[in-house]
Protein backbone atom coordinates (compact mmCIF):
# COMPACT_ATOMS: atom_id res chain seq x y z
CA UNK A 1 0.00 0.00 0.00
CA UNK A 2 2.94 2.41 0.23
CA UNK A 3 2.90 2.84 -3.42
CA UNK A 4 -0.13 4.08 -3.40
CA UNK A 5 -1.21 7.86 -3.90
CA UNK A 6 -4.83 9.90 -3.50
CA UNK A 7 -5.52 12.24 -6.66
CA UNK A 8 -8.34 14.57 -6.66
CA UNK A 9 -10.35 15.99 -8.88
CA UNK A 10 -10.05 20.42 -8.25
CA UNK A 11 -13.24 20.41 -9.86
CA UNK A 12 -15.65 18.30 -8.36
CA UNK A 13 -13.63 16.61 -5.24
CA UNK A 14 -14.08 13.40 -6.65
CA UNK A 15 -10.83 11.53 -5.20
CA UNK A 16 -9.08 7.96 -5.99
CA UNK A 17 -6.63 5.79 -4.90
CA UNK A 18 -4.07 4.61 -7.83
CA UNK A 19 -0.81 4.16 -8.26
CA UNK A 20 1.31 7.73 -9.04
CA UNK A 21 1.03 8.36 -12.77
CA UNK A 22 1.39 10.81 -15.07
CA UNK A 23 -1.90 11.96 -16.10
CA UNK A 24 -5.56 10.83 -14.45
CA UNK A 25 -8.54 11.97 -15.60
CA UNK A 26 -11.62 12.16 -13.33
CA UNK A 27 -14.41 10.32 -14.73
CA UNK A 28 -17.10 12.58 -13.80
CA UNK A 29 -16.12 15.59 -15.31
CA UNK A 30 -13.28 14.67 -17.40
CA UNK A 31 -10.86 17.22 -15.66
CA UNK A 32 -7.24 16.34 -15.07
CA UNK A 33 -6.74 15.25 -11.66
CA UNK A 34 -3.77 16.61 -8.63
CA UNK A 35 -1.86 14.45 -6.35
CA UNK A 36 -3.22 15.02 -3.20
CA UNK A 37 -1.25 13.23 -0.63
CA UNK A 38 0.16 9.42 -0.10
CA UNK A 39 -2.21 6.50 0.69
CA UNK A 40 -0.43 6.00 3.77
CA UNK A 41 -1.05 9.79 5.19
CA UNK A 42 -4.16 10.22 3.92
CA UNK A 43 -5.65 6.83 5.89
CA UNK A 44 -4.04 8.28 8.92
CA UNK A 45 -6.65 11.55 9.06
CA UNK A 46 -9.97 11.11 10.48
CA UNK A 47 -13.05 12.04 8.14
CA UNK A 48 -12.79 15.84 9.01
CA UNK A 49 -9.20 16.37 8.19
CA UNK A 50 -9.54 14.49 4.78
CA UNK A 51 -12.62 16.67 4.33
CA UNK A 52 -10.24 19.97 4.85
CA UNK A 53 -7.51 18.72 2.72
CA UNK A 54 -9.85 18.45 -0.37
CA UNK A 55 -11.62 21.78 0.62
CA UNK A 56 -7.95 23.16 0.30
CA UNK A 57 -6.78 21.37 -2.71
CA UNK A 58 -10.10 22.68 -4.45
CA UNK A 59 -9.90 26.21 -3.58
CA UNK A 60 -6.10 26.77 -4.41
CA UNK A 61 -7.32 25.30 -7.82
CA UNK A 62 -10.16 27.55 -8.17
CA UNK A 63 -10.30 29.96 -5.42
CA UNK A 64 -13.46 31.68 -7.52
CA UNK A 65 -15.51 28.36 -6.32
CA UNK A 66 -15.36 29.06 -2.77
CA UNK A 67 -16.69 32.45 -2.84
CA UNK A 68 -19.51 30.91 -5.25
CA UNK A 69 -20.48 28.20 -2.91
CA UNK A 70 -20.57 30.46 0.00
CA UNK A 71 -22.96 33.19 -1.89
CA UNK A 72 -25.11 30.19 -2.79
CA UNK A 73 -25.01 28.57 1.00
CA UNK A 74 -25.98 32.15 2.39
CA UNK A 75 -28.95 31.99 -0.32
CA UNK A 76 -30.57 28.90 -0.10
CA UNK A 77 -31.57 26.52 2.55
CA UNK A 78 -28.97 23.82 3.83
CA UNK A 79 -30.98 20.74 1.46
CA UNK A 80 -29.93 22.75 -1.80
CA UNK A 81 -27.00 23.46 -0.86
CA UNK A 82 -26.28 19.88 -0.37
CA UNK A 83 -27.32 19.14 -3.99
CA UNK A 84 -24.37 21.72 -5.00
CA UNK A 85 -21.76 19.56 -3.88
CA UNK A 86 -23.46 16.81 -5.88
CA UNK A 87 -20.34 15.54 -7.96
CA UNK A 88 -22.77 14.88 -10.68
CA UNK A 89 -24.24 18.37 -10.84
CA UNK A 90 -22.01 19.39 -13.84
CA UNK A 91 -22.97 16.53 -15.87
CA UNK A 92 -26.53 17.20 -15.63
CA UNK A 93 -25.45 21.18 -16.09
CA UNK A 94 -24.50 19.97 -19.83
CA UNK A 95 -26.93 17.98 -20.31
CA UNK A 96 -29.79 20.48 -19.65
CA UNK A 97 -27.66 23.11 -21.71
CA UNK A 98 -27.77 20.45 -24.56
CA UNK A 99 -31.41 19.65 -24.05
CA UNK A 100 -32.82 23.62 -24.09
CA UNK A 101 -30.22 23.92 -27.81
CA UNK A 102 -32.42 20.96 -28.82
CA UNK A 103 -35.80 22.42 -27.90
CA UNK A 104 -34.61 25.95 -29.61
CA UNK A 105 -33.87 23.51 -32.98
CA UNK A 106 -37.08 21.61 -32.90
CA UNK A 107 -38.90 25.18 -31.63
CA UNK A 108 -37.52 27.07 -35.28
CA UNK A 109 -37.72 23.56 -36.94
CA UNK A 110 -41.52 23.81 -36.42
CA UNK A 111 -42.10 27.53 -37.34
CA UNK A 112 -39.98 27.36 -40.62
CA UNK A 113 -42.37 23.86 -41.63
CA UNK A 114 -45.50 26.20 -40.70
CA UNK A 115 -44.25 28.82 -42.26
CA UNK A 116 -43.29 26.40 -45.55
CA UNK A 117 -47.08 25.05 -45.20
CA UNK A 118 -48.66 28.31 -45.45
CA UNK A 119 -46.51 29.49 -48.44
CA UNK A 120 -47.54 26.21 -50.42
CA UNK A 121 -51.70 26.82 -49.15
CA UNK A 122 -50.48 30.32 -50.91
CA UNK A 123 -48.93 28.50 -53.86
CA UNK A 124 -52.10 25.91 -53.73
CA UNK A 125 -55.07 28.63 -53.72
CA UNK A 126 -53.33 30.84 -56.52
CA UNK A 127 -53.11 27.97 -58.79
CA UNK A 128 -56.92 26.45 -57.69
CA UNK A 129 -58.08 29.96 -58.86
CA UNK A 130 -56.28 30.43 -62.07
CA UNK A 131 -57.53 26.54 -62.73
CA UNK A 132 -61.24 27.82 -62.28
CA UNK A 133 -61.01 30.97 -64.10
CA UNK A 134 -59.99 28.76 -67.16
CA UNK A 135 -62.82 27.13 -69.08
Amino acid sequence: MKELSVYCCPSCGRYTFTRPMPSITCPICETSMELLTHYSNFCSLDQEERDKLLARKIIAANPAACSRFLAYMRSCSGGEAAALSDPYLPVLESENKKLNETIQWMHQTIWDLLAKNKELEHTLEQYLAKSDETP
